[in-house]
């Protein structure tokens, strides 16, 4: 076969073959032409669906399968998955699209492959990862075979183009940490490819069709016997097409071949047979990646070593780069020279760099100024201010920018390294005070969602110096009481109520409720009678503002009784609802999806609105995975989803359901696993998973599993390597008392 053979061609071959009355499987004809298996799948799979809905073919051609369980209705075919066919379905207890993979009819009596088919879904069932796709349920019967999972609404990366490298590279590190949990879990992949990374609209990639899946045993290799290879050969490491070696390096290895032809799109190898395909495979080393981004290139030119001691030693060590890439730090996988290291510095620190720059140009223009002369001076002292005022717009843009984003350790460590040069603008050129109180306000909310209490105090406090109203009190109160200074925070709080009770101003007045519901320790003390007052007022003039909805809502969940006779016109009065209804308005706003997600923590009066308390328990679970998602650095929402998970988990240990109970638990583990991996993410989220693996240490101790105990670890020693916060030691003792 001609190698410069486009795509439309071999599609047409496929199809004409067909006319002829050939009976040809599309896996057939992409077996002989593995090169260009991915672009073939997807193609033929449309032919052939367009061929079912022609008028000659057979009713057994177009009808859909049925399943054993009537919950499912299979709505129309997706694709093919290895051994069956893909469909979308709708579960009708629940009205929500899953997906179906549905063994093939032909191999339901080959007992080998309907246990193979039985396996992958067992797989991907011990696996608990937001980059994997999750399965339902699972069923079998003489005629039916299949298991329903989690509708990707999206494509396969081979069908994806990337022309930003630093976007690919964002998707390829959720790959990698998925790919890294799942050897974590002992499971070889063995068929990673851009087809089985689905990408959903939002950007999230998942893993999929673990059909060929394995459980590894980390010590010893799996070995393929004869010549027949399971996968697909255009990926595989040259030591399991010539030996039929399988180790978590194989899967490594075909994770770099995928990015590899993704950077390029083309085949990283050509070839014109399988045979051919094969040979160079096992024998011949890739050529190196070249791209415009040459970290990236390293790393995944370091992926696919043809010796596999020269890789990664783990999918994590692969996810550390990628993440390091995208920081702008240097790469393990690349030698750094010095001016290759100033220059990602110049590109992780910008402003400060530019800042940089324009203070060794501005002090040299004054040198030279000097030396010419009193006549210049004045020159000078203009562009001096020109320069301070396009500096004022750069530090403002930024500053802007980023209290857009979502807070990160990084972006609040920026904002506190610029702060002095915005302070000396602000004083040249004589800004108003309300300028640099927005730059501590933009500090202090980021400091406060990363958990930087002290840092957040200290900019509240610079705020309150620059501002008189209730507001930056207000600010510092919650700051001081998160921090742990409980007293001090009470007193700021009556502080404002004094204050600001009898103020003119509505914004303060509306601060005094937030200080009245933060000192009031009953649900009907007189604190919170008198927030109402004031509220009911507030809103009577202004019904849709959300921030008094929202502590009208905190009102109603606080004393639902005394409140919810007392109707204000145009107003929610029940707080689920209410909050429901703000988080679908402001999905930006992690408060409000905060305050959702504590009171339904407590309250089973939710069940009213699902049809079951069980779906009324996912609905709440699916809530606190989309806030992981959203904020993974904001420590509050990171306890309260452990607190609903952990109470989750107590709940089934109750009622004696130790199968879901054990399933949960790793449910728990695996998105604080996903979480203390995330690039730039707190000390506290990464305190949550230690203390949690300590526990199940202590449990191991306790009952002598010497395997566990083990595991566990190793587990722990390795996330101590990549924590560094104040309770390092701490850590370290309990880990050593653990025998």
């Amino acid at each position: 076969m001609n190698e410069e053979m486009p795509i439309e061609e071999l599609a047409e071959q496929f199809l004409e073959r067909r006319r002829k009355g050939e009976a040809l499987d599309a896996h057939a004809f992409v077996a002989e032409h593995p090169q260009y298996a991915d672009e073939l799948e997807g193609i033929l799979q449309l032919m052939m669906d367009m061929e079912q809905l022609a008028p000659a073919q057979s009713k057994e051609t177009t009808s859909l399968p049925e399943l054993p369980d009537a919950d499912y209705k299979l709505v129309r075919r997706l694709g093919r998955g290895g051994m069956g066919e893909v469909f979308e379905a709708i579960q009708l207890s629940l009205n929500r699209k899953v997906a179906v993979k549905v063994l093939d009819f032909h191999l339901l009596a080959n007992s080998e492959q309907r246990t193979q088919f039985e396996n992958e879904a067992k797989v991907i069932a011990m696996l608990h990862h937001p980059n994997i796709v999750k399965i339902h349920s699972a069923g079998c019967s003489e005629k039916c075979c299949y298991y329903t999972m989690e509708l990707i609404d999206g494509n396969g990366l081979g069908r994806q183009r990337f022309d930003d490298l630093r976007e690919l590279a964002r998707v390829a590190l959720q790959a990698a940490q998925a790919l890294a949990y799942a050897h974590s879990c002992g499971v070889l992949h063995r068929d990673v490819k851009p087809s089985n990374m689905l990408l959903d609209r939002q950007g999230n990639v998942h893993i999929s069709d673990f059909g060929i899946a394995f459980i590894l045993n980390e010590a010893e290799p799996m070995l393929e016997k004869g010549d027949s290879r399971s996968g697909t050969l255009r990926y595989m490491a040259p030591e399991r097409v010539s030996r039929g070696i399988n180790t978590f390096a194989t899967d490594q290895y075909s994770f770099g071949v995928a990015m590899y032809e993704l950077v390029t799109g083309t085949p990283a190898i050509k070839a014109d047979s399988a045979d051919e395909l094969r040979e160079r495979i096992g024998s011949v080393p890739l050529p190196p990646l070249v791209c415009k981004e040459p970290d990236f290139a390293a790393i995944i030119n370091k992926c696919i070593r043809f010796d596999p001691a020269e890789r990664y030693s783990d999918m994590n060590e692969v996810a550390e780069d990628l993440r390091r890439f995208l920081q702008h730090e240097p790469v393990r996988a690349a030698s750094a020279s010095l001016p290759r290291r100033f220059s990602l510095w110049c590109r992780r620190k910008p402003a400060v760099a530019a800042l940089s720059f324009a203070s060794i140009f501005c002090a040299t223009a004054f040198v030279v100024s000097l030396s010419v002369g009193y006549i210049r001076t004045k020159a000078a002292l203009w562009q001096a201010e020109q320069n301070a005022a396009t500096a004022d717009a750069s530090l403002t843009r930024i500053f802007t920018r980023i209290s857009e984003q979502p807070p990160s350790t990084k972006n609040t460590e920026l904002l506190s390294d610029l702060l002095p040069y915005y302070q000396m603008i602000a004083v040249q050129r004589n800004l108003p005070a309300e300028q640099l109180c927005d730059a501590y306000e933009v500090i202090g909310e980021c400091a406060e969602r990363i958990g930087n209490y002290p840092l957040a105090v200290s900019a509240f406090q610079r705020m309150m110096e620059l501002r008189s109203d209730a507001y930056p009190m207000n600010r510092l109160a919650t700051a001081l009481k998160r921090q742990g200074n409980s007293d001090e925070s009470e007193r700021m709080s009556r502080q404002v109520i004094g204050q600001f009770r009898d103020s003119a101003e509505e914004n303060d007045r509306f601060e005094v409720v937030r200080a009245l519901l933060a000192v009031s320790s009953e649900p009907d003390s007189e604190e919170r009678k008198e927030a109402f007052r004031i509220l009911e007022a507030l809103l009577k003039e202004h019904p849709d503002n959300p921030e008094y909805r929202f502590q009208y809502a905190l009102l109603l969940d606080g004393n639902p009784k005394l409140y919810h006779s007392l109707l204000i016109p145009g107003v929610e009065s029940n707080a689920t609802v209410l909050l429901i209804r703000l988080v679908e308005e402001h999905p930006g706003n992690p408060e409000y999806s905060l305050g959702l997600l504590r009171l339904l923590l407590g309250n089973s009066r939710i069940t009213w609105m699902f049809k079951n308390r069980r779906e009324a328990l996912d609905k709440v679970l699916q809530l606190s995975e989309d806030m992981l998602r959203r904020w993974p650095n904001d420590p509050q929402i990171v306890a309260s989803v452990v607190e609903l998970h952990s109470r989750h988990i107590d709940m089934l240990r109750r009622n004696n359901e130790r199968i879901n109970k054990l399933k949960e638990n790793e449910r728990l583990l695996s998105i604080l696993e996903f979480l203390f991996y995330i690039p730039d993410n707190s000390d506290a989220v990464k305190e949550e998973l230690i203390r949690l693996q300590l526990r199940k240490l202590k449990v191991a101790s306790s009952h002598e599993m010497k395997d566990e105990l083990e595991y566990r670890r190793r587990k722990i020693r390795k996330e101590l390597q990549h924590y560094h916060g104040p309770k390092l030691e701490e850590f370290r003792k309990q880990l050593e008392e653990a025998k």
